[in-house]
């Protein structure tokens, strides 16, 4: 699955690679980016975790990142 954020903010994914027009917000100008493509739980985290908070290093939210993973089977 590919991995993007929401220029609101968040995360989420699809089966396919969106295009630009796709991703393009006409309302305020500003797209969602793509963070990467993962076939299993493993990999997204490998994406992930970097931009994770851990221990209070900043990021995106721990249990907000985990819940997010179920998206994976494995």
């Amino acid at each position: 699955m590919y991995i993007y954020q929401s220029h609101m903010g968040g995360l989420y994914t699809s089966d396919d690679e969106l295009d630009y027009e796709q991703t393009y917000c006409e309302t305020c100008g500003d797209s969602d980016w793509l963070i990467g493509y993962a076939e299993t739980r493993e990999e997204a985290w490998n994406l992930l975790k970097d931009d994770t908070n851990i221990d209070g290093s900043g990021g995106w939210d721990y249990e907000y990142i985990q819940d997010f993973l179920k998206n994976w089977e494995n």
